[in-house]
């Protein structure tokens, strides 16, 4: 059985369409969907009542504290996730769960995200290519046609992952303890990081994703990614499984910190961007 968690913060606008692209899928029986009402205060979780999905209420604020309490409240052996402003193209999530299936010591299946521009007037531009596509992400990169090679190595060459593309074993997700809620930003990818250094990761090359961009994602905010994604680097820099890889996190690290330098410099605060300069050189 298949369990599809989507946490929702005020997502009104888009929830029936997300959950209508999960029961659109074309599969032997219908998903368990659970919709994880994050905090909101809008009429989200009625919709999505109304929709067909089964609505819990997130014990705290955030993305990881609300798929957490999703896995939790589900019951399927997999579980896959979808953000409530986003959409899985139609028969896009078969192929996935397939190849997972036929891959018993594999942990997770991931595949390709397009983006598409919301203005909030009705109209969505998508963009011309893929991440994929953006990237040169295919079998050269990942190593084989359904296997990513030395994935802890390659996920810090690129980000490929994103998480409405995710299909995952239960036993995998519970054995890492799911998403470190402690983090409000790149949740996620801390994940992947951790999953990658524990067990296999396969790729499917199809679509999987249709991925929202509008003023309120939270990846907007660039400069708080960048702080989130340096303390995720300096938790890996301390794991045994990525001691080989010490020298490239660092200077990932350093990277970050010279860039988040320059910005407070641009910005007109100095002493900011003297303290980043001094963590960037002692790094």
């Amino acid at each position: 059985m298949l369990s599809v968690v989507i946490p929702a913060h005020n997502a009104a606008r888009w929830i029936a369409d997300a959950v209508a692209s999960v029961q659109a899928q074309p599969l032997s029986s219908a998903p368990d969907i659970i919709v994880v009402a994050n905090h909101c205060s809008d009429d989200t979780a009625d919709i999505a009542r109304v929709a067909g999905a089964r609505v819990i209420d997130s014990p705290a604020p955030g993305p990881a504290a609300a798929r957490n309490a999703g896995v939790a409240a589900s019951s399927g052996e997999f579980v896959a996730f979808l953000d409530a402003d986003d959409l899985w193209p139609a028969d896009s999530l078969p192929a996935r769960l397939a190849l997972l299936k036929a891959t018993p010591d594999a942990a997770m299946v991931f595949g390709d995200c397009r983006q598409f521009d919301d203005a909030g007037d009705g109209t969505t531009r998508p963009h011309a290519r893929t991440l994929f596509e953006q990237g040169g992400l295919g079998t050269n990169f990942f190593g084989d046609t359904t296997r990513v090679i030395d994935p802890l190595d390659k996920l810090l060459d690129a980000d490929f992952v994103t998480t409405g593309s995710v299909v995952m074993r239960r036993h995998a997700f519970e054995a890492l303890g799911g998403f470190d809620s402690s983090l409000a930003l790149v949740e996620d990818l801390d994940l992947w990081l951790r999953c990658a250094a524990r067990f296999p990761l396969l790729w499917h090359p199809g679509l999987a994703l249709l991925r929202r961009r509008h003023d309120s994602n939270l990846s907007r905010d660039t400069t708080a990614m960048q702080h989130a994604y340096i303390d995720v680097l300096g938790r890996l820099a301390q794991w045994p499984q990525a001691q080989h890889l010490k020298a490239r996190i660092d200077a990932l690290r350093r990277r970050e910190l010279r860039s988040l330098a320059r910005q407070s410099l641009s910005a007109g605060h100095p002493l900011s961007a003297l303290r980043q300069w001094l963590r960037a050189v002692s790094t």
